[in-house]
């Protein structure tokens, strides 16, 4: 990055970043370079403390474990009677250890591993990571690795424990939360919702024993995925995996917050859980929205009263029609009302939505080819069935329909006004979230079984757009869901 663009950036109050070191220039093209040289991976310090904490404890649990199994193995060797449950429990209690030994693995290069091996398009899980950093000195160096570096068991226990003590979804609200404070990301009026799946490394009704009894027993026995669900995508297209609902800002297009559900999951039903997740984890947002866009799968009174009661805003879907079928019209000049509840004429033409009465409880609609405001380019009407249908009127038709006469259509927000249209343009930036997720993040597939293991996958992808989109904007101006040396290229260009 040039001087003259970290000096502007500075004036426009930017936190700028220290210039590259002259021996990490050539590998600027490397993805993983620049997130791992500059992104403020301090401000994940509350993390680290506590995932010392909780490896502490982890460590100290295996001791103890590995003691009272040597123990017992000695005095059933010797012929000595085993001490009862109640004796271990007491004993256990009763281990202690001093905190100083051997130093632990550092929290940071570990963490940036996780994090940045998911740009070099491997699935992302403990042995991928552990391999990229065994095999690639360059990633090695970048995440900050020095001396002997740690074994496979070092990073499968870092995954374990933040995966089990909840400390992905942590990092990722910090990260969130940071580049709000950073202009990255901005309070905006309208979030977007949407649901994909991820694949599951798992066997759809497949059941284990949790007794370690070695030989045939009648113990109960529990699913090996207590979360996957069978994710049908059409009528010959189907998965084994699980149901991730997101949440992001139709401006920003960073994903703010997730909800993992159980694969099966209707998606209409995934809506109340994303929205009071994100109300718990960023309340100062809340006030801020005004708008929920959404598919047409969520378009019911129960959502439409859950985003009012949740976040106090408007749920904006298209109609569903739920099986509704077109219906002839006996009104003069009308073919027929669709299942969408817009009026056909008889030359075959939607009629366009001009506005509501709401005092009469009704919709306005007009005619696309002679009003002025409504006029379609291309459209043409015969004239004699111009006469029929308004008996030749300079501006057409203008038709009334009751609203209980299509109550697909929502009253407060109708779906066939150019409002509605202008705003729910911006939902279709979720999909790109989502495939940008799914093919340069590695959300695709998660290999480990369990939600936590699930929601913590989701959240490590989510982690790292933010870093990449954070790294883009101190670069650029401009935050970026995928950065790329070739943008650096054209805003340096520009500049």
């Amino acid at each position: 990055m040039a001087k003259s663009s970290i000096s502007q950036h500075a004036q426009s109050g930017l936190v700028p970043f220290p210039l590259i070191p002259r021996q990490w220039e050539q590998y600027m093209d490397v993805p993983f370079v620049i997130p791992a040289l500059t992104f403020p991976w301090d401000i994940f310090r509350s993390i680290e403390q506590e995932y010392y904490r909780h490896l502490y404890d982890s460590l100290r649990e295996e001791r103890i474990n590995r003691s009272e199994e040597t123990s017992n193995v000695t005095k059933s060797a010797l012929g000595l009677e085993l001490p009862t449950p109640t004796e271990q429990a007491d004993n256990t209690s009763t281990v202690t250890r001093s905190r100083s030994g051997r130093k632990p693995h550092d929290f940071m290069p570990m963490m940036r591993a996780f994090e940045l091996a998911r740009l070099l398009y491997v699935e992302s899980m403990a042995e991928s990571v552990y391999l990229q950093v065994r095999s690639n000195p360059l990633f090695a160096e970048a995440c900050g690795f020095t001396g002997k570096l740690p074994s496979y068991r070092s990073f499968a226990r870092f995954d374990d424990i933040m995966t089990n003590f909840g400390l992905w979804d942590k990092a990722r609200q910090l990260v969130v939360m940071f580049n709000l404070k950073q202009g990255v990301l901005d309070a905006e009026d309208a979030l977007v919702a949407d649901t994909t799946h991820v694949e599951a490394e798992a066997t759809y009704g497949k059941q284990m024993k949790i007794c370690g009894h070695k030989e045939d027993c009648n113990c109960p026995t529990v699913p090996t995925d207590d979360n996957v669900g069978i994710v049908r995508k059409s009528n010959a297209v189907s998965y084994i995996g699980h149901k991730v609902s997101l949440l992001s800002g139709a401006k920003g297009q960073l994903p703010l917050t997730r909800e993992v559900c159980k694969g099966g999951e209707h998606d209409a039903f995934t809506l109340l859980p994303t929205l009071e997740r994100f109300k718990s984890e960023f309340e100062e947002l809340v006030q801020s929205v005004q708008y929920v866009l959404a598919d047409g799968i969520y378009q019911s009174p129960k959502n439409q009263q859950t985003t009012k009661d949740v976040l106090g805003a408007k749920l904006v879907a298209p109609i569903n029609p739920r099986g509704r079928q077109d219906k002839p019209s006996d009104v003069r000049g009308i073919n027929m009302v669709d299942r969408y509840g817009v009026p056909h004429c008889i030359a075959g033409h939607k009629m366009e939505l001009k506005g509501c009465d709401l005092k009469k409880e009704q919709y306005i609609f007009t005619c696309p080819v002679h009003n002025p405001q409504a006029k379609q380019e291309g459209l043409v009407c015969p004239q004699h069935k111009h006469i029929e249908c308004c008996s030749g009127a300079t501006q057409g038709r203008v038709l009334r329909v009751d609203f209980s006469t299509t109550p697909q259509v929502d009253p407060e927000f109708p779906q066939h006004s150019r409002t509605f249209d202008t705003l729910y343009d911006a939902r279709t930036g979720i999909e790109r979230i989502i495939g940008m997720l799914k093919d340069g993040y590695s959300l695709r597939r998660v290999h480990k079984r369990g939600r936590k293991a699930v929601e913590a996958h989701v959240d490590q992808a989510i982690l790292c757009m933010h870093v990449m989109a954070y790294c883009a904007y101190a670069q650029t101006g401009t935050a970026n869901r995928g950065w790329s040396r070739s943008r650096l290229k054209r805003a340096q260009q520009n500049e």
